[in-house]
């Protein structure tokens, strides 16, 4: 892994259940250059991602998050 690690928030629109987050995190983990990904807890529609900006963007992870159907904006 690479010393280069970023991380940055998505912002996604309401009606998920939580197996609905779970299923969102592990869809963004399974990116090779995703470190972690979660959603917080005081505010369920914000979903911190740290990945190694040297393997990928923030912009890659924001369209594989769209690509699930989520609306989904960068932070």
């Amino acid at each position: 892994m690479s010393e280069s690690i970023s991380d940055f928030m998505v912002h996604v629109g309401g009606g998920f259940s939580a197996d609905d987050h779970r299923h969102l995190e592990e869809c963004v983990h399974d990116d090779q250059c995703v470190i972690s990904a979660g959603f917080s807890q005081h505010a369920p529609h914000l979903m911190t991602v740290v990945y190694d900006c040297e393997c990928t963007h923030a912009r890659d992870i924001l369209d594989h998050v769209r690509a699930t159907g989520v609306n989904a904006t960068m932070l």
